[in-house]
């Protein structure tokens, strides 16, 4: 195992980035969310996934230069064409502009359409925390689940992220697919030939597996029957209709690497100025009190701590700033083979 420390993995991702075409710092924007992921623990979405944005830039199924216009008329209902951009580009920037209008106005909503693979959605949910925000981002994704009762992939794994800043905890931090478990955790599965629970997906035929493989080309599961199936629903269309994005099979498929073509999916943004309802301060004295409830309540046997919802991610971050961030050399390998690639590093070079 090696650990790497998180600036010298953002400058090696920003570097990749920069050398397959992308501005400095739209590459660096690229590079914080990528890192973030593995920085708090979401390693499916992190450098594990610096190959598949690699290769859709170069195969051109993503714009390397941007220009996000805005395509209605309203000061803090914001709608977003993203002209293709890279989601881990664009939409760091979107999240920008909705953090600034809420400020300014008490509430914003952004959506962003025309985009691609937004990145781990904690990136988004800690810079809401961050501005002293309630914030709610979600996004459609390449279609891998069918709807309840069908067989047919129609959603992504849709996933849902809020943030509610606290005081001397950390925020409260939602971030979870619509699915039972995240595509990632399927495609690791099958590179390490290892089954999966009977639960999480279907075959083409419709008929529960616990082969990953017959799961990537059948369906994930949605997390709790038609309630799942029924939030991601409503995901969708915040993020596609309303956004003005594709959906369903109008989507590009995300893990085509053959012949990659622009995901066209949509994201929708809402950040809450707390202090339009009262002083930021009671609010995150008080959401300490409801946590301290919470991790202080009778805990069931064998169980040594109670969690809130991001916690761990933090808590992961904290031990990752002082350890450095984990990367297998099998990773290390991957990353390096990259970099000779790209003549960022030369066959000599080792992990």
């Amino acid at each position: 195992m090696l650990y790497v420390k998180k600036q010298t993995l953002h400058k090696f991702v920003q570097d990749v980035f920069m050398k397959v075409g992308l501005k400095t710092e739209d590459a660096s924007l690229a590079s914080e969310v990528i890192v973030q992921a593995d920085y708090s623990g979401v390693g499916s979405h992190g450098i594990a996934r610096l190959t598949q944005f690699v290769t859709r830039i170069r195969k051109g199924a993503i714009n390397k230069n941007p220009r996000i216009t805005q395509i209605n008329d309203s000061d803090n209902l914001i709608s977003l064409d993203g002209d293709n951009g890279s989601g881990i580009v664009i939409g760091p920037k979107a999240l920008k502009l909705c953090i600034e209008r809420a400020k300014e106005h008490g509430i914003a909503c952004v959506t962003l359409n025309n985009s691609n693979h937004y990145g781990v959605g904690n990136y988004y949910a800690w810079k809401f925390a961050e501005a002293n925000l309630i914030g709610l981002t979600v996004t459609n994704t390449s279609p891998c689940i069918a709807p309840f009762g069908g067989i047919e992939k129609l959603f992504g794994t849709n996933p849902l992220t809020i943030a509610i800043p606290a005081n001397k905890h950390y925020p409260i931090v939602l971030d979870m697919a619509t699915s039972k478990v995240a595509y990632g955790q399927i495609e690791r599965r099958a590179i390490e030939n290892q089954k999966i629970p009977m639960d999480w997906a279907i075959d083409k035929e419709g008929n529960p597996t616990d082969s990953p493989l017959e799961a990537l080309k059948g369906s994930l599961l949605h997390f709790g029957g038609y309630k799942g199936y029924g939030i991601a629903l409503i995901i969708d269309i915040l993020s596609s209709i309303l956004a003005q994005a594709n959906y369903g099979k109008g989507l590009g498929n995300v893990n085509d690497f053959e012949n990659p073509k622009p995901e066209k999916i949509g994201h929708f943004m809402m950040a809450i100025d707390i202090s339009r309802f009262q002083p930021i301060e009671r609010f995150k004295n008080e959401v300490d009190k409801y946590i301290d409830s919470i991790k202080n309540s009778k805990r069931a046997p064998g169980v040594e701590e109670i969690f809130v919802p991001g916690e761990i991610e933090f808590l992961k971050a904290k031990e990752n700033a002082i350890k450095g961030i984990a990367i297998t050399e099998n990773m290390g390998q991957i990353l390096l083979d990259l970099a000779i690639e790209l003549e960022l590093a030369g066959e000599e070079d080792n992990i």
